[in-house]
């Protein structure tokens, strides 16, 4: 790799500017449309350009361009995204460029924002960019292009650009590492230095990991002292039924209050919705745009239902039907095995009666794995205009087959066999084999094989302060994408389902989540940290539509844990001595599943999504916004007359 060649461009001007992010074109890319790119990336607003700081590498043929951003550009985007900062007062309210000496430091653009904030307005600002009057990509006739059609975005469809990536800052990222994964806690991690370096929807997932962490911590002592101290007089059934629907209860609406005031302090409780455009995956005929009146693909939404219908939901049913197959083989071969323990007098029998169990679990973790490449797939070939779109449909195939895949079994032991104690077999080992595969595939193997690219490259000595920049930014871009936080929050959906929906049957649910979350916590920050390619930042209010899934399945706890009630062995050796018949217990199920959703809606109600303090924060902006509003409107109306 050679060193980079002096280039005059605007952000060599200023030895002090800081690169944010790297654009990693094909090998050997045409001159014309790199110089095409960057014209277009540095290029003024009225003529469509991002107004980016631009560096285009070491010369027209090289496939590196750094981009940093102006001050000016950072505090006009922190407006128009509707950002929230601090405020001479020390209120948070929406920033305004016209207003902005109301809030301190807004001229030190590197202390007003932190650095996911400044990288996601370049890569905001670069996504903005789009096609005027060109009809294809410079130098590459055969790659045609409509006006309005995200520049970036297509490039990178046509593989034009092989990597789009911000870039880490050493000096921040080595205290952060220090502080967070080097060392165990749940609840005390860093997550407002995570906030201001990773950006706030990862801060998000962390928070949220750790929030329900602690939150087990009070059902695993009980647990852990059932077991130790042999609590057998205490019906663990019934405890253990009620105490995880309370807790899944207060939990969640806890957490809303606990999320509501970090989006406040990180200044995106109230973000401004944005326009979406069409996805540079989108395809079709080109039309017109009746909202926005350009010409963009036109794709009948009718076709697209055809293909779901058609297509998606077959392929999704055919799962199902995998999975249905694996707890038919499953229930075979666990029958089988309890047969053949029972007559053997084999030394490997305790193994034989396990394996039916483990075998199934990791069949889960390889239909999951396998199905969510073929969701993807699917979702694409759907054709779905908005991005929005395209991940709601994502999620909802992949939601669906995984809660089937994952609880069908568990659903089936408990409702049709009602045999606790393979229940509790059956939970216990998805439990731990599951726990064991996640970790081993998500980071202990990322891990070893980052390790020994390392060693192979030599890439230690590379790693000291005399490493030129253009071999660091690819050292970065040679690390594997970082795929999202779909996987780590479904993770998480699963682990509350186990939770709320069967603990009282195996009581040391709560406190093998707690040990597997305290590894979870410091492989996900390594993930994050070192063995991907730093992910671009993104605001967010909220944990999204994961606040509704776990939701539901505090409902489907209600359920669950009455029947488990009704059919623990307490309950039915006391319905025999009343004489109650399982038909009337079973109605007395029901009438509890009643009471306590009541309850868990009162509770709900009780517990206010935000603090009082964060009300009263909100209308303090909401009213600083009608003030600011009408004084433009006065300034407005005394111009207009003074012409």
């Amino acid at each position: 790799m050679g060193s980079w060649t002096p280039v005059p461009c605007q952000c060599c001007l200023s030895p002090t500017i800081q690169s944010l992010a790297a654009i990693q074109l094909r090998h050997a890319v045409k001159p014309e449309a790199k110089r095409w790119l960057i014209s277009r990336l540095e290029g003024r607003k009225k003529d469509g350009g991002a107004r980016l700081l631009v560096h285009p590498g070491e010369d027209d043929d090289g496939s590196m361009i750094l981009l940093s951003i102006t001050p000016y550009s950072l505090l006009r985007g922190t407006e128009v995204l509707g950002l929230a900062k601090l405020d001479h007062s020390g209120s948070m309210r929406a920033f305004s460029y016209n207003n902005r000496a109301s809030f301190p430091n807004a001229e030190k653009t590197e202390e007003f924002l932190t650095l996911a904030e400044r990288q996601f307005l370049v890569k905001h600002e670069a996504d903005s960019i789009r096609v005027r009057d060109e009809e294809y990509v410079p130098g590459y006739p055969k790659l045609r292009l409509y006006p309005g059609q995200p520049i970036v975005r297509c490039l990178q469809k046509y593989g034009i650009i092989e990597k789009f990536y911000p870039l880490h800052d050493e000096q921040q990222l080595r205290p952060l590492t220090q502080e967070w994964y080097k060392g165990l806690h749940l609840y005390s991690q860093p997550i407002d230095v995570v906030c201001a370096y990773f950006g706030v929807s990862v801060a998000f997932y962390f928070s949220f990991l750790g929030f329900f962490s602690v939150s087990l911590i009070p059902m695993a002592l009980f647990g852990v002292a059932y077991y130790v101290f042999s609590l057998d007089f205490l019906d663990r059934h019934i405890i253990f039924a009620i105490f995880s629907v309370i807790w899944s209860t207060v939990t969640l609406e806890l957490w809303k209050r606990h999320s509501a005031a970090a989006a406040y302090r990180w200044g995106t409780l109230q973000l401004k919705s944005q326009f979406e455009g069409p996805r540079g995956q989108y395809w079709g005929p080109l039309g017109i745009n009746p909202i926005t009146g350009r010409r963009e693909p036109y794709y009948p939404s009718w076709k697209r239902k055809m293909r779901m219908l058609l297509a998606s939901t077959p392929t999704v049913c055919a799962f199902l039907g995998l999975a249905v197959d694996g707890m038919v083989m499953f229930l075979y071969w666990e029958r089988w095995a309890q047969g053949s323990y029972g007559t053997s007098s084999s030394i490997l029998a305790p193994v034989w009666l396990l394996l039916p169990s483990i075998t199934h679990t990791l069949y889960v973790e390889l239909l999951n794995g396998i199905y969510k490449r073929v969701a993807i797939i699917l979702t694409e070939w759907e054709n779905h205009r908005v991005e929005s779109a395209f991940q709601n449909h994502l999620t909802i195939k992949v939601l669906v087959f995984r809660f089937f895949n994952c609880f069908a079994l568990l659903f089936y032991i408990t409702f049709y066999m009602q045999d606790l104690p393979l229940l509790k077999k059956r939970l216990a080992s998805l439990l731990i084999v599951s726990q064991v595969t996640n970790q081993f595939s998500e980071c202990i193997l990322p891990y070893l094989l980052h390790r020994l690219k390392l060693r192979k490259n030599n890439l230690k000595q590379r790693a000291s302060e005399e490493q030129p920049l253009v071999d660091v930014v690819f050292t970065e871009g040679e690390l594997p994408s970082y795929g999202g936080l779909f996987d780590d929050y479904m993770e998480l959906f699963v682990q509350f389902g186990y939770a709320s929906l069967f603990s009282c049957v195996y009581p040391l649910t709560a406190a093998l989540l707690v040990l597997n979350n305290l590894m979870e916590i410091r492989t996900d920050a390594l993930k994050v940290c070192k063995l991907h390619q730093k992910p671009f930042p993104c605001p967010a209010s909220n944990i999204g539509v994961w606040q509704v899934a776990f939701e539901t399945l505090g409902y489907f706890a209600v359920i669950t844990n009455c029947f488990l009630i009704s059919i623990s062995p307490e309950v039915k050796e006391l319905c025999r001595d009343t004489g109650v018949t399982p038909a009337i217990s079973l109605l007395y199920a029901i009438g509890m599943e009643h009471v306590l959703i009541a309850l868990k809606l009162v509770v709900a109600f009780a517990i206010p999504d935000e603090p009082s303090w964060v009300r009263l924060k909100l209308m303090q902006m909401d009213f600083s916004s009608w003030e600011a509003l009408k004084r433009m409107e006065i300034t407005q109306a005394l111009a207009t007359s003074e012409g």
